[in-house]
């Protein structure tokens, strides 16, 4: 089986060391860049050594530490501006190099590229502009990349225009206190969402 683990029943990939996907293990091995398996390398280190224990915001942090990163950048939505103050007051005292850049920077208005206005009564609306929050990180010398409670589809443009690893630090929902998983773990969303279980009360 391929591609539709989320309906698996049994998981045995994980509980039983399974291999249901036909890909032999020693390509799967051999995959990773040097670059690509020390990233492995430092992720295992964090989840091993912290577990349970730590932060999301924290994880980050050691694991940029465990890369020997120095610079790392933050893409951030001017609607999270309070948080990101935080978030680099933070890695600053984890005595990193941190560059910030928000969502709005550059200021052009929507409407010089016909796009559709959150108010359509404001003579300027900028624009988010995620291609420059990475191309502006990029020009620091960013080693690592964070993404920050960029919109659905602004987060994928800087994803792909980033010249190093991302990692998302912040996930936007607007409704859910940026937790978007909440949809999932309340019944009332899910029958509004008409993913509800037909067993479910």
């Amino acid at each position: 089986m391929k591609c539709d683990c989320a309906n698996c029943s049994t998981h045995a990939c994980y509980t039983k060391g399974v291999n249901c996907t036909g890909v032999d293990q020693e390509e799967v091995k051999t995959a990773y860049t040097p670059e690509q398996h020390k990233i492995m390398q430092a992720a295992a280190y964090v989840e091993g050594t912290f577990y349970s224990n730590i932060t999301r915001l924290q994880e980050t942090a050691e694991f940029a530490k465990a890369m020997g990163y120095k610079k790392l950048g933050m893409g951030f939505c001017i609607g999270l501006n309070a948080e990101a103050y935080y978030i680099a007051k933070f890695f600053k005292k984890e005595g990193f190099e941190f560059y910030s850049v928000c969502c709005k920077n550059c200021s052009v208005a929507k409407k010089d590229l016909g796009l559709k206005q959150v108010k359509p009564e404001l003579a300027h609306e900028p624009m988010c502009n995620p291609k420059f929050q990475a191309r502006f990180l990029e020009e620091q010398g960013t080693e690592l990349y964070i993404s920050c409670g960029l919109c659905v589809g602004h987060d994928a443009i800087f994803n792909m225009e980033c010249k190093g690893p991302v990692t998302n630090l912040v996930v936007k929902d607007r409704l859910l206190a940026h937790n978007p998983l909440g949809a999932i773990y309340s019944r009332y969303w899910k029958r509004k969402l008409g993913i509800m279980d037909p067993d479910e009360v």
